[in-house]
Order: structure tokens, then sequence, then C-alpha cells
């Protein structure tokens, strides 16, 4: 009986999600939004510039300053005494 319950806590504490991954996978996902976002800004920028008007030019280059935004940062995972 033991044994059957130390192999189930065993093989239940491998099949969790390992806070370092949650950690990769969510600074992979702020950084893609992130990138994504950027690139959705500056294109906008690019289409309002080709207006043609200097009104419109000039308020490109004002809402230029929008699209530098900062970069979200998460804190990594504590590692524990055992490194785990």
């Amino acid at each position: 009986m033991v044994i059957i319950l130390l192999c189930t806590i065993f093989l239940t504490g491998c099949a969790t999600t390992n806070k370092d991954q949650l950690y990769y996978d969510a600074a992979k996902s702020i950084s893609k939004d992130n990138t994504m976002s950027q690139t959705a800004c500056w294109s906008a920028i690019a289409e309002i510039a080709k207006g043609g008007s200097e009104a419109a030019k000039v308020g490109a280059i004002s809402l230029a300053e929008k699209c530098k935004n900062e970069v979200v940062k998460i804190e990594a995972p504590k590692k524990g005494m055992l490194g785990f």
C-alpha cells in the first residue's frame, strides 16, 4: 500500500506543470504580444503619414511617442533550498 502511495505521489509530481515552464511560457507570450502591438501601432502611423496632408504627418509624428511602450517584466520563480 505504501509503495502505491509513493508511486502515485512521485508520478503526480512529475506530471504537474513546472514553475519555470510557466514563467518561460508567460514571458514568451508577453514578448509576442508586445511585438504584435508595436507592429500594429507603427503600421497605423505609417498609414496616417501616407495621408498626404501636412496635418496628418504632424499628427503621425506626435502619435509615434505612444507606440513606445515599456516592456512588462515578470519576476522569475524563486528557487527553494534544494534548487527546485
